[in-house]
């Protein structure tokens, strides 16, 4: 009984930590007078995987290595077949006109380099800061595109907005710093607590801290985009639920990976090279297949998801490794 409020407390205190680190930093961007643009996707998209990071670090500073990795490989895994699967049902998802260029590359490249440095064993310290650099360059890449796309400026800007109005009690300096400084705590305390019961349900069945990262850690730290992109699809905003889930992976991969390396050297579990690292690509490859598609994500292919990620983790449970 302990573990599981350990969890759940973690859990919440993750969840409330990740949302008053954005409110804070949407704040302090409007009182820094940032652009709308630059406040979402440089603050936003970073601070809303600080979930993800603070779990990954935490396990590597606490000498778990394989539930870092697995948290990453998880949380993919599950934000394409479970959230988006799941969030197709409620509402098919149309095509993309940025599936496969540039969006579905940039997440393809990133997704085959974490695989290929998974099968040479470790990513190194030096590694880790190289994909660190590689996120921050694709981020500032990407404010500069997306500004010259008035369009899409224009939703990215309209969304924000519609999810955070200026003018709220936040929007005050000192409060903005606050919340930006205790959900930071938040996320660290939350981590903490989450991993400690992630691996103490890790002890009491026998398994791998591997198998708890790729299934507890990684489901627990995917729930923001699974609300994020229900509720974006309940409004006929698919393009944003899709968004949100390419813009996850990145940071995930690059960001919540290359901090956890540069934090301790990744050494990869085998299972995880052999069986882990590719099914993450071949989701990722299919997401990207199917979004270039005609029909997109219609809901007899979103049930397909959802099982390829039942039978995924059957499988997972059935090997205990």
């Amino acid at each position: 009984m302990f573990m599981v409020l350990e969890i759940l407390g973690g859990l919440a205190l993750l969840l409330i930590g990740g949302e008053a680190m954005v409110r804070g930093a949407v704040a302090l961007g409007r009182w820094m007078d940032l652009s709308p643009l630059v406040v979402g996707i440089l603050i936003v998209g970073v601070a809303t995987s600080m979930p993800e990071m603070a779990v990954s670090v935490e396990a590597v500073l606490k000498g778990h290595p394989a539930a870092a990795i697995g948290n990453v490989l998880g949380s993919n895994s599950a934000n394409i077949m479970l959230v988006l699967g799941l969030t197709a049902l409620v509402k098919p998802m149309h095509r993309q006109a940025r599936a496969l260029v540039p969006d579905g590359l940039m997440l393809l490249g990133a997704a085959a380099l974490f695989v290929l440095l998974g099968f040479s064993g470790v990513i190194t310290r030096w590694q880790g800061a190289a994909m660190f650099a590689a996120l921050a360059a694709n981020m500032a890449w990407e404010f500069t595109r997306t500004r010259r796309e008035t369009k899409l400026a224009r939703e990215i800007e309209e969304e924000l907005a519609g999810e955070l109005p200026p003018g709220a009690i936040w929007d005050k300096p000192l409060i903005a710093l606050l919340l930006v400084a205790g959900g930071l705590g938040a996320l660290v305390l939350g981590a903490d607590l989450f991993l400690k019961g992630g691996l103490a349900v890790a002890d009491y069945f026998g398994v791998s801290k591997g198998v708890i990262g790729l299934t507890l850690l990684a489901l627990g730290t995917s729930a923001p985009e699974l609300a994020s992109s229900l509720a974006a699809a309940r409004h006929g905003h698919s393009d944003v639920a899709y968004g949100n889930i390419v813009g996850s992976n990145v940071i995930n991969i690059l960001g919540v990976g290359g901090a956890a390396a540069m934090a301790g050297a990744l050494t990869f579990p085998r299972l995880m090279t052999w069986l882990d690292g590719p099914v993450m690509l071949a989701a990722t490859a299919l997401m990207v297949l199917i979004f270039s598609t005609r029909k997109g994500l219609t809901r007899p292919r979103a049930l397909l998801f959802v099982a390829a990620y039942t039978g995924y983790m059957a499988v997972r449970a059935a090997i205990l490794s």
